[in-house]
């Protein structure tokens, strides 16, 4: 007789709690609906916040890149007024080079201005790729700016 009710203890107790585990009411699953709705409008809200985050960063970057291309562009006029003085062999071989300055900043220049925002792995990527044609540039200039001051 032990042995009987103890089965039907622990039958009534396996039963309960598989009745318990199996909560399907109408109202537990118009909680989950309202609580994933709620984390969508969240990811929503975050996804559009990172997109103006994104596209502030761009811009600011796009405005200190411009200012470096027109420093850029100056200091190429610069240069240009600098090899009027010398004859005319030196002065053939440094326009050629001045020339080649200027259409790699105007390159850039265009560059920066044509980027169509898309991934983040994509901004990044171009990001890097540019910041090294800027150093390029730069030290190109530079190098051009030092020869001449020799001169």
């Amino acid at each position: 007789m032990k042995t009987f009710n103890l089965k039907i203890v622990i039958l009534t107790s396996i039963i309960g709690f598989f009745l318990m585990s199996c909560n399907n009411s109408p109202a537990t699953k118009e909680e989950d609906l309202k609580e994933a709705t709620e984390d969508m409008v969240n990811a929503q809200a975050d996804l559009e916040q990172s997109e103006l985050d994104s596209i502030n960063d761009f811009n600011k970057y796009k405005e200190s890149i411009q200012l470096k291309l027109a420093e850029n562009q100056k200091i190429i006029g610069d240069l240009k007024l600098k090899i009027n003085s010398k004859s005319k062999a030196a002065r053939d071989v440094d326009e050629v080079e001045i020339n080649e300055l200027e259409k790699r900043n105007t390159d850039l220049k265009l560059k920066i201005e044509n980027y169509e925002q898309g991934p983040e792995q994509k901004w990044a990527l171009f990001k890097v790729d540019f910041n090294n044609e800027m150093d390029d540039l730069g030290k190109s200039i530079s190098n051009m700016a030092e020869r001449n001051m020799k001169k």
